[in-house]
Parts: structure tokens; sequence; C-alpha cells
């Protein structure tokens, strides 16, 4: 890296639950290693995660239950880290920025994101500089070259690499980074203490006095005070108990039914779901929801059986209700753009149908169905003509509609 006079926000993202001193140290020996490279570090942002998409670490699944706790110890953090530095001049913010674009998008919110986001929100004179830990960049498959659209990150943010015990770099792989235009530096003179948030978490919810761990330079005075206060141990021995094994984090198998195959690749893809629901009831909504995990990509749905409903509720033009009705493609596409908006997703999937007995034209026979997908700039209809009682053409109907969905989501996957 060449070091240059530009003004450097130094960004350090965690999920970790509870922070302590071991970050602390970290954030403040970075600046000064950065300083002593001749780096102008202006600005520190501390920047919790609100959510998660590794689903397979239970802490991480209860992210967002935890973050105005996890906010307050960074901002005890942040003041240690001004008091260790004792540079005045020197500015730390705690950003609630991922809470608001995970609120704002209904799913996980990533690096790269995130990144994009600041860069257009701060001083275009600043350098963002993000602190990243070196396990990242090991083995012959470095983890960062998984990261979502990692391409985009090295474009936006330095990397500031930080040491850890157990781990090296792979250089190769850093100089490639580079060659693709990475500004990165790799803090190898840090000696930073290996300070565990689980082993932390473990021993207090074991009963351990959090003095304990401020003896052995684990918390700070300030942060075991606010765990007290606030009862983090309760709170954490709450979600533990809460927290259910998650089916979308695993690979696909043979076995998988229909909406669980659905709830993987929605979850790898990073995709989200709504539905609009007539004739079916909330049949289509009820599958979806029977997949541990499916929070994660499924943000709700409207069943909208009345045409009052579909236009308050979807959007339908009340024109295309009267000129076409309600069992048709015009409907179900409005009804599909209506959920996808309703929810803000990727997806929005609908479907409407004359279920019997009654309710039947000459042109539309008991058993005429309809399915919209909106999806990208795709907005895709299919009509199904099904026989059976009532109940057996609302459950085809569902079974038809998300075997459309896994096409669509197979075609993209």
């Amino acid at each position: 890296m060449t070091k240059n006079n530009q003004s450097i926000l130094l960004i350090f993202g965690t999920s970790a639950d509870p922070v302590h001193q071991g970050h602390v140290h970290l954030v403040t020996e970075a600046v000064r290693a950065l300083q002593a490279r001749g780096e102008q570090v202006a600005e520190i942002m501390l920047m919790p995660v609100f959510r998660h998409h590794n689903l397979q670490d239970m802490i991480k699944r209860s992210l967002p239950l935890t973050f105005e706790y996890r906010f307050g110890l960074c901002e005890l953090a942040a003041e240690e880290i001004k008091r260790g530095l004792q540079q005045p001049e020197l500015k730390i913010d705690v950003s609630r920025l991922e809470e608001s674009l995970a609120l704002k998008s209904n799913r996980p919110n990533f690096t790269s994101e995130t990144l994009d986001v600041l860069r257009r929100e701060v001083d275009s004179g600043l350098k963002l500089a993000f602190l990243i830990g070196v396990d990242s960049f090991c083995g012959e498959e470095p983890s960062f070259g998984k990261w979502f659209q990692w391409e985009r990150l090295i474009k936006t943010a330095m990397l500031v690499i930080s040491p850890r015990m157990g781990f090296e770099p792979n250089p190769v792989y850093l100089r490639n980074l580079q060659a693709q235009g990475a500004d990165l530096v790799y803090l190898d003179e840090l000696a930073i203490p290996e300070i565990s948030s689980r082993e932390i978490r473990a021993r207090l919810e074991a009963g351990e006095d959090p003095e304990n761990l401020v003896a052995e330079g684990f918390l700070s005075p300030s942060a075991a005070k606010y765990i007290r206060a606030h009862d983090l141990v309760g709170v954490w021995n709450t979600l533990d108990i809460q927290q259910t094994r998650s089916v979308v984090v695993e690979a696909s198998m043979q076995n998988d039914n229909l909406e669980t195959q659905i709830g993987k690749i929605l979850f790898q893809k990073k995709l989200t779901l709504a539905l609009a629901e007539s004739c079916t009831g909330g049949l289509i909504g009820h599958r979806v929801t029977n997949v541990p995990g499916s929070s994660e990509y499924f943000m709700g749905g409207i069943v909208s059986y009345a045409y009052q409903a579909k236009v308050k509720l979807l959007g339908v033009r009340w024109e295309t209700l009267k000129q076409f009705g309600a069992v048709s493609a015009e409907v179900v596409r409005e009804m599909a753009q209506g959920a996808r908006r309703a929810f803000n997703t990727d997806i929005g999937l609908s479907v409407s149908c004359i279920a019997g007995p009654g309710g039947a034209t000459p042109t539309k026979p008991v058993g005429t169905s309809w399915c919209g997908i909106s999806f990208g700039e795709q907005e895709l209809q299919y009509l199904f003509q099904l026989q059976g009682s009532r109940q057996e053409v609302k459950e085809q109907l569902a079974q038809k509609a998300l075997e459309s969905l896994l096409d669509i989501l197979q075609e993209a996957h």
C-alpha cells in the first residue's frame, strides 16, 4: 500500500455479543499502527451488525433482538477507545446504519452494501478503511472470496487486516486482490489478545460474577456494570432456550419437500418472498412457514379474498377487476406486484381461483386457477385447470404455485 495524505474513516463492524476489551484493544492499536505508518486517521466508526446471514450460529440468529444492548456496549467501548488514544480531535461514533438498512430491505444487510451507502453519506474527502480479521484471508480458498459482492467492497474501502493468533494470510491471495485494485494493509505488528465473546457469554450464563472477567481484562468495569444493570445474562439465557434449529442453512437433500427446496434457494440467493392469496386462504403461507428458518426469507402474506381487500391492501385496480374478473392473469399480476410492494421483497407470488362448487362461468369452469409471480423484471402468470372438491382445488393450486416458484428459482440459481 502506498501512503497518501487522504484522511481515513476507520470502520469496525461487529456482531460480537458482548463487545469486550479485545475489541477495544484491537481498534485502539490499529489506529496507532496506521498512524505510525503515516496514515491520517480522522474518524472511527463502530458499527454493530443488526442482522446476520449466517444462521448456523445461534447467537447470530438473535442479533436483531439484542441490537440495543450491543449498541449500548459499543458506546461504552467507544468511550474506552477515546480515553486510550487520548486524541481529542479524533472523532469516534457508533453507527445505526446496519439497523436502518436491514429494516428497510427486510433482509440481512451485507458489508459491501453498507459501505456503498456509507460512501454516499460521508464526506467525499474521507477514505473508507474497513478493519477485518486475517482469518478471512487464510487457507487455499479464503472465506473473503465468498463474501457477498466482495469485488465492490474492495473498490469502496481500503482493507485494514488485523492479525489473529493461529492464522496466517495467504500471500498469493492478497497479491491477487491487490492486482484487482484492492488497497490493503496487513498490520502484522499488532499483538491482539485472544478474548472470545462466546467464552465470556458462556461463563456469565453459567453464573460467574462479571467482576471476575473484569479482573482478567476481558470486560471493562463499565461493560460489566451495563451487563448487570440490563440483566443481559437473563436475556441471553431466554434467547438460547427459544432458539430452534434452522433447516435452510443446510445443504439441499434429495428428500427435501417442495417448500424446503424453495427455502434453501431463497436463503442461499439472499432473496425475499411475499404472498398474496385469495382462494387458498393462507394455505401457501402455511406451507412456506412450516420450514424452520423461513423468517429469514418470507416476509409475510396478504389474504385478499374480497375485491375490496385486493384493491385496498394490494393496489389492484377496480378497472382490472371489472374488465377481467378476479380469476385472471391481469389480476394475479397486480396482486403479485402489490405483495412485493407491500413487503418490499424480491419476489411476489399470488393466486386466485374458482374453487367451487359455485362461481363458475361459461369461460371459467370450476377449477380455473391463476398464479402470478413478480421477480426482478419478470411478470409471469400461469393458468391451471384443476379438478376435485373445493379443498382439493385449493391444495392443488398451492402445490402448483410452489412448483412454479421453484422452477423459476432453479432457472435463476
